[in-house]
């Protein structure tokens, strides 16, 4: 299996993983466990690329919950952009809450993730951005998909589909950095 397709994969699953642990009720599990759910998912991908893989697991979970506080931190700032874009009357609220906010949670996962990356891959700082655009491809596709099959499975299918969908995006910048921009570094 190719790179980004077991990347894509194991972070859609760990994406459904957390939407099933979070259904119905339990939004607060969803909002500090999914960065070390999808942490260990990816690192099990990582770990044939990267020595010391295993620090993917910490960066990541830290990385969310540092971006969850931060995203509810400008939430205030933002609510006014979200309005706006609510009264042109193309989607819903939630939609246009998940475009403008989780690009902040995911650029602060992606700084997180970075300093692992950093030390293996040349250009490596292009996966803060990665990570950026894939918050808002998440949020984007995971409401679009929960508005209507959140009804059937919970917050599974939206959840799995919207992490692959950031999968995707993250996967193409790592599939490009192991393939061009390894750094070399000493054995040992």
């Amino acid at each position: 299996m190719s790179l980004w397709l077991f990347w894509l994969l194991t972070t859609g699953i760990a994406g459904a993983f957390i939407g099933y642990m979070a259904a119905p009720t339990d939004f607060f599990w969803e909002l500090i466990a999914s960065g070390f759910v999808v942490g260990i998912a990816q690192w099990v991908v990582l770990r044939r690329y990267i020595k010391s893989a295993v620090w993917w697991i910490p960066v990541s979970g830290f990385g969310w919950i540092l971006g969850i506080y931060l995203m509810i931190f400008t939430g205030e700032i933002l609510n006014p952009v979200v309005e706006f874009l609510k009264s042109t009357g193309i989607f819903w609220e939630v939609f246009w809450l998940n475009i403008v906010q989780q690009p902040i949670n995911f650029a602060v996962l992606g700084f997180a993730q970075w300093l692992v990356l950093s030390r293996y891959f040349r250009y490596a700082l292009w996966w803060i951005l990665a990570s950026a655009l894939s918050g808002i491809v998440r949020g984007g596709v995971g409401a679009y998909v929960c508005a209507s099959a959140c009804k059937v499975g919970g917050g599974s299918i939206s959840n799995g589909v919207g992490w692959a969908a950031s999968g995707a995006i993250t996967g193409t910048v790592l599939l490009w950095l192991v393939n061009n921009h390894r750094k070399n570094l000493p054995s040992g």
